[in-house]
């Protein structure tokens, strides 16, 4: 999407570029490393974020350059001024792959994130099928330099570059550059005065790299939306991407009421207290009382609530019409007030049994089924 200013001000052309890979391979530190401007979910504001040591969800970060030669002559009459990239900073861990496929819908070129001690690791393999895709163009990151013994360091790199190409020959990226940074030298507890390294040649390369996205600004606004906050004395801010159609300031979006039901989908409450973190349960299976087995899906903030995925045949009849009679009564109720029995009956007609072990030591403190 393309943010015209009014008058003889200046016109930014905005261009997505997504920070994927494995976790614990320094995203976050390098969308902090390049970044200018950064919004409320930028570099694990979220305090979860920073107890667990990882990225939980998106971050939106920016900065901004003079628009390339190359990108002048594609734009035409509309004569942009300035180039502005936006960084979207998606988690690494295995358990959040769907945060990750959220931001990669909206990105025009990404950056693989590659630990240059460790090289190509699960999650880096995955980030790599998701971005041939959602998106046309990659650049290699090869991060944490630093951390290579001075004598050793350039051919260690060299080797890695290779590898890396080998690794891209049979995909779409087989000719993406690969190029070597530290975004945090001496690691995430090192004193700020450490400058990164070779983020200036990285910032050249990502123009070289850009090319004018394909928006529509005609049509009704399609808008995918990234990252929905509430913000303290404003209430839900929700941001996104304008896929289709336009806005301008102070246009006022209606946003519909959109009710999704079917036969696979259970909203469970009452099982988690409201400040649990919920990332940390994604994808552990759960029992029905009525017999059915499901997984974990999402949650809804933090409201405490999360939605279960009951797979192949779905909800039986039994338990599709326990739920619906529960919905009714809670919704019409009655002038007489309910005796305790007749609440607690009502109250919860399916039950919900999740088991694990609840003490296995795991580094990134994700709870492991028994």
């Amino acid at each position: 999407m393309s943010d015209a200013c009014t008058g003889d001000a200046c016109r930014t052309l905005n261009f997505n570029v997504g920070v994927l890979g494995h976790v614990d391979s320094g995203k976050t530190s390098l969308a902090k490393a390049l970044s200018s401007t950064a919004s409320t979910a930028a570099f694990d504001k979220n305090p979860q974020s920073r107890e667990r040591g990882i990225t939980l969800d998106l971050g939106f970060s920016s900065f901004t350059v003079d628009l390339p030669d190359h990108l002048r002559e594609e734009s035409g009459c509309r004569d942009y001024d300035n180039l502005q990239f936006t960084l979207v900073d998606c988690p690494g861990h295995a358990s959040l792959i769907r945060t990750i496929i959220g931001g990669a819908q909206i990105i025009d070129l990404m950056l693989l994130v590659v630990d240059v001690v460790k090289g190509l690791q699960t999650q880096t393999a995955e980030c790599l099928l998701i971005g041939e895709f959602t998106c046309p163009r990659m650049v290699v990151i090869l991060n944490k330099t630093d951390l290579l013994a001075p004598e050793k360091r350039q051919a260690a790199i060299d080797k890695m570059t290779k590898r890396m190409h080998k690794t891209l020959e049979s995909t779409r990226f087989k000719d993406a550059p690969v190029i070597a940074v530290a975004a945090k030298p001496g690691g995430p507890e090192a004193a700020e005065a450490e400058q990164p390294q070779g983020i200036s040649t990285l910032i050249e390369l990502l123009k070289s790299q850009t090319y004018l996205p394909r928006r529509d600004p005609s049509g009704p606004l399609l808008m995918a939306v990234d990252h929905c906050f509430s913000i303290r004395g404003q209430g839900t801010v929700m941001t996104g991407t304008v896929l289709q159609g336009a806005l301008s300031l102070n246009d006022m979006v209606e946003i519909p009421a959109l009710k999704v039901t079917d036969d696979y989908t259970v909203i469970g409450r009452n099982l988690f207290k409201k400040e649990t973190n919920l990332q940390l349960f994604m994808g552990l299976k759960v029992a029905l009382s009525t017999g059915e087995a499901g997984i974990i899906e999402g949650g809804f903030g933090q409201s405490g609530k999360f939605k279960i995925r009951v797979p192949g045949e779905g909800l039986c009849a039994g338990t599709k019409q326990l739920l619906s009679s529960s919905k009714k009564k809670a919704k019409g109720g009655s002038k007489t007030e309910p005796s305790k029995e007749d609440e607690a009956s009502h109250s919860q007609p399916v039950s919900i049994c999740l088991t694990f072990k609840r003490y296995v030591f795991d580094p990134h403190k994700k709870m492991i089924q028994s």
